[in-house]
C-alpha cells in the first residue's frame, strides 16, 4: 500500500512564491499498463488523477509524421522534436508495438493503433541521445511520461532498438538518474509499451531535455514519445481548514478523486499523530471532513494531514 501525505495546521499563512527551485524526480516505470494507456479502466500504478496518460498533452508518433494527430501542445510548455530524427511508425506497422489510439480516451476497449517512435544513428550501449525538448511557458509542476519498449523483435534485433535507459536533464546542470527501462535480466523488454515517469518542476523560461541510452546490439537508439499529466499535488492537497468559534469542530476541505480512500489524522506537536478517520471515501474534485473530537480540545495550534491510499 502506498500513501501520499499532505498535511496543514489551523494556524496557518499561505506566502506566495513567484519561482519554484527546478527538479526532476523520478517516479518510477510503469511496465503494467502497457496498451493502455488512454484507457481509464485500467488503473495506473502510481497514481493518475484520471487514469488517462496524456491529459494535459503529448508528442508521440501514432499518426503520419507531421499529422497533427501526434501533437498536443500541453497550456505550460512547448514539446519539440530535437532535429536530426527519423520517424517510423504508419508504414512500418510489421516493425513497431501498438497501443491506444491517442484520439480516444474513456472506457471500454480502446482501438490500438501503431505507436511509432523517433530514432537517431547512435554508438555504443551507454550513448545518449537527445530525443526531446520541453520549453516552459510558466512556472509550473508537472508529470511526464516517457515511452518505451516499443520495437518488437522482428527482425531479429529490432527489439534491442528502444532505448534501454531514460534520462532527464534541465536548467543550471540538474538532470535525473539514469533510469533503466528494461528491468533486472530485462524482463520488461517484450515489446508490449512501457513508460517511465518523471515528476518535474520549473520554471518560466526552463529548458528539460529528454535522452535515451542507445543499445549496442542494433544499430538506432529509439523513443516512442512523451506525455504530459498533471503533477500528483496539483490534484491532491488541503484547499482550506476553518473552526467554528464556538464549537471547535474543524472542517477540512481537500482535493480529491471519486471513490478515492483517504484518512485523515491530527497532531498539536508533528510527532504524534492521531487518526480520526482512515475510511474516507472520496468525492468528485473536493472532499470535506469534520473533526468535531480533537478540533474542540485544541483551540490553538492544531495540524492535520491526509493521507490517500492505493
Amino acid at each position: 500500500m502506498k500513501n501520499l501525505y499532505f498535511s496543514i495546521s489551523v494556524a496557518f499563512t499561505f506566502i506566495a512564491c513567484s519561482s519554484f527551485a527546478a527538479s526532476i524526480k523520478v517516479i518510477g516505470v510503469d511496465f503494467e499498463t502497457n496498451d493502455a494507456w488512454r484507457s481509464s479502466d485500467i488503473t495506473k500504478p502510481f497514481i493518475d488523477e484520471d487514469n488517462i496518460y496524456g491529459t494535459d498533452g503529448y508528442l508521440i508518433a501514432q499518426y503520419p509524421n507531421g499529422n497533427e494527430n501526434n501533437t498536443l501542445q500541453p497550456p505550460y510548455a512547448e514539446i519539440n522534436l530535437v532535429p536530426g530524427k527519423g520517424y517510423e511508425g504508419v508504414g512500418a506497422e510489421q516493425y513497431q508495438s501498438k497501443f491506444d489510439d491517442v484520439s480516444k480516451t474513456g472506457t471500454g476497449d480502446i482501438e490500438d493503433l501503431v505507436c511509432g517512435d523517433y530514432w537517431a544513428n547512435s554508438g555504443p550501449t551507454g550513448t545518449l541521445d537527445d530525443f526531446f525538448e520541453i520549453t516552459l511557458m510558466e512556472n509550473i509542476s508537472f508529470r511526464l511520461g516517457v515511452i518505451t519498449d516499443n520495437t518488437p523483435d522482428g527482425p531479429p534485433g529490432l527489439l534491442w532498438e528502444s532505448s534501454r535507459s531514460v534520462k532527464i536533464t534541465g536548467p543550471d546542470g540538474i538532470e535525473s538518474d539514469l533510469v533503466d527501462a528494461v528491468g533486472l535480466d530485462e524482463e520488461w523488454r517484450n515489446a508490449d509499451v512501457d513508460y517511465v515517469l518523471f515528476e518535474i518542476t520549473g520554471n518560466t523560461g526552463d529548458v528539460f531535455t529528454v535522452w535515451g541510452e542507445n543499445d549496442e546490439r542494433w544499430e538506432a537508439n529509439a523513443l516512442g514519445g512523451v506525455f504530459f499529466d498533471p503533477s500528483v499535488s496539483s490534484f491532491f492537497g488541503i484547499n482550506r481548514i476553518n473552526q467554528d468559534e464556538d464549537s471547535g469542530d474543524v472542517t477540512i476541505e481537500f482535493t480529491s478523486s471519486k471513490g478515492a480512500v483517504y484518512g485523515i489524522e491530527a497532531s498539536s506537536d508533528l510527532i504524534v499523530w492521531d487518526e480520526l478517520d482512515d475510511g474516507v471515501i472520496g468525492e468528485e474534485e473536493t472532499t470535506t471532513f469534520v473533526d468535531d473530537i480533537m478540533g474542540p480540545e485544541n483551540k490553538e495550534v492544531l495540524f492535520y494531514r491526509v493521507r490517500k491510499f492505493d
